[in-house]
């Protein structure tokens, strides 16, 4: 499969652009030429029909320049559009998929996208596009004099290695910078995501103070960069002017000693500001340079790491049937699994409950089951064709998935049901809430359905949230449902909902997967699965593992003073973990 590019797909208007600056820098030549014909014949002659014909031409050539130019504009600014357009679905669709590399998941795509747009409409663009016509006027400076020529070079070369010596100077600062600033954001993110509990704690000063500690790192070396730039492009102004200087007082002598006219003198001079003002602008511009070729090397790496599902083939709706075979999970950084060689399976109307000490490995394992985790080893199957093999789009409208914390979309209710999709039906959204026994509930807010959420679901109770997550993983025709500890947040009669909803899903023919610590959920499930350090330790009827993690409990029942010591010696027996299970289970 072709890796994707920034660029692809805009040949046509980068050529397009390239088109429109070879007709404006032809057109530049208009006034060295119009002051060149002005010496050589209007001066000599006298001759006033010629002024008039030479100015009407030089008139006509500025009404052609002005409109190229302003075509080049509009097809730089429909670059950047485009550009800004086909990569943010695409980037979007990377990090909601999170197949990232560790280098991409603290960096932010979308501004990176915007800054490259940002870059591609700013006049720095347009002088890289101009800076190769440099040599074509100072090929024409050599014509006119070999002497001016020399002087023009190597006033150009002292430009370039000024531009090469603040590349050299921004580089490291300007990277520092960047990855400080991103730092930066993200505490500024996490501050305002935890802002109540910073508040409550009274921890402000501490979180602004490591705030504080980032933000000076950024603008440190973000002075320090626009210090060093700054200086080279006050530099670069100087030794333009001293260059343009250069060639007015070398050219006076040719003219004085017969070797030069005073047309092609000005000319010349014309024509050095002409080649000088590309690479002055490149070097006042370098840092904008650099942050844009940072953006899209770090843009190209995760196009190159973007999953194309387009020419995928859909497969046939699934009836359900799940199966786990040899599931591994390792997590960079680190040596022992958090999953190894979890095998299972369930077919459609089972309800399974995964239970075991926290750390154990349940929720990684129901990540995995909804293709949130990716697997080094072995494969989650439904209807025999495994997870990646689906359309992530098709199998998605299958699966239903609650994870343990539950944050909803700015929006309504019936809106954070249908997972915000303007094209699902209001019977549905209906349907789905009666399923999770939560249809009373909602018409007791105000507004009903209509009601608004609030940002993450704020203006809701951690309970009403958590119902309402569940409707939401109920909704449409869903074959798999896994539902991370969805009564942590439930009182006695959101329990008894959940478990009705379960029930009546499983009859419908779903498979439905719960990560429980409590027994009163685990009895109306069909089976259970201990996991314990990342493994399988007991899988069968859900009636079986409740008994078996039941006995170690139920021996140390005839002495009070031991049954908190029950887990302990069940521990020394092998048993610790179904033992710790019924203990939080009973919690």
């Amino acid at each position: 499969m072709k890796t994707k590019r920034v660029f692809d797909g805009q040949r046509g208007v980068i050529t397009s652009i390239f088109v429109a600056s070879i007709f404006v820098n032809l057109l530049v030549l208009t006034a060295p030429l119009y002051m060149l014909q002005l010496f050589a014949r209007v001066m000599a002659s006298g001759s006033m029909p010629t002024l008039i014909a030479l100015t009407t031409g030089a008139c006509i050539a500025l009404v052609f320049f002005f409109l190229f130019d302003v075509i080049r504009q509009r097809l730089v600014a429909r670059l950047g559009s485009r550009l800004e357009a086909r990569l943010s679905p695409v980037v979007l669709q990377g990090m909601i998929s999170g197949n990232l590399p560790a280098q991409l998941r603290t960096a932010e795509p979308i501004r990176d996208i915007q800054d490259l747009r940002g870059f591609v409409t700013s006049p720095v663009f347009i002088a890289l596009l101009d800076a190769p016509w440099s040599l074509l006027f100072i090929a024409l400076i050599f014509v006119f004099s070999p002497i001016l020529g020399l002087v023009a070079v190597a006033g150009l070369l002292l430009l370039l290695g000024l531009g090469v010596l603040s590349e050299l100077m921004g580089r490291g600062p300007g990277k520092t910078s960047e990855e400080a600033a991103r730092e930066t954001n993200a505490a500024v993110d996490e501050m305002m995501v935890n802002a109540e509990i910073i508040h409550a704690m009274g921890k402000t000063s501490a979180q602004i103070g490591r705030w504080r500690g980032r933000a000076f790192t950024a603008i440190l070396f973000g002075t320090l960069v626009t210090d060093r730039v700054a200086l080279m492009t006050s530099l670069a102004k100087a030794v333009r002017m001293g260059l343009q200087i250069a060639v007015l007082g070398v050219g006076v002598v040719l003219v004085i000693n017969n070797q030069l006219t005073p047309g092609l003198m000005i000319a010349s001079s014309i024509l050095l500001g002409r080649a000088a003002a590309p690479v002055e602008q490149s070097i006042a511009g370098w840092r904008a340079l650099l942050k844009a070729r940072s953006a899209k090397d770090r843009l190209n790496l995760l196009l190159a790491h973007a999953e194309d599902t387009s020419d995928r083939m859909e497969l046939p709706d699934p009836t359900g049937r799940l199966s786990v075979e040899n599931a591994t999970v390792v997590l960079p950084g680190r040596q022992d699994p958090l999953l190894l060689d979890i095998t299972l399976s369930l077919q459609p109307g089972h309800a399974l409950g995964l239970i075991g000490p926290s750390g154990a490995g349940k929720t990684t394992l129901a990540r995995a089951l909804v293709g949130l985790q990716p697997l080094v080893r072995g494969h989650v199957r439904i209807d025999d064709a495994a997870l990646t093999d689906w359309d992530p789009e098709q199998i998605g409208r299958h699966i239903g998935f609650l994870p343990q914390q539950v944050d909803l979309f700015r929006g309504s209710v019936a809106e954070n049901i249908a997972m915000m999709d303007p094209t699902s039906k209001p019977s549905d959204v209906v349907a789905a809430a009666k399923l999770a026994r939560v249809h009373e509930l909602i018409l007791t807010l105000p507004g009903g359905y209509n009601a608004e959420v609030g940002p993450r679901g704020s203006f809701l109770s951690a309970g009403q949230r958590q119902r309402i997550g569940l409707a939401r993983a109920f909704f449409g025709e869903r074959k798999l449902i896994v539902l991370d500890e969805p009564n942590a947040n439930l009182d006695p009669e959101g329990e008894e909902a959940l478990a009705a909803a379960i029930e009546e899903a499983c009859a419908r023919g779903a498979i439905v997967v719960v990560v429980t610590h409590r027994l009163n959920l685990l009895r109306r499930v069909s089976h259970a699965a201990l996991i314990q350090e990342g493994r399988i330790a007991r899988f069968g009827e859900a009636r079986q593992i409740i008994e078996a993690a039941a006995q170690p409990m139920s021996r140390a029942q005839g002495d009070p003073k031991v049954t908190n010591l029950a887990p302990r010696r069940a521990a020394q027996n092998g048993t610790n973990a179904e033992a710790g299970a019924t203990e939080g289970a009973q919690s």
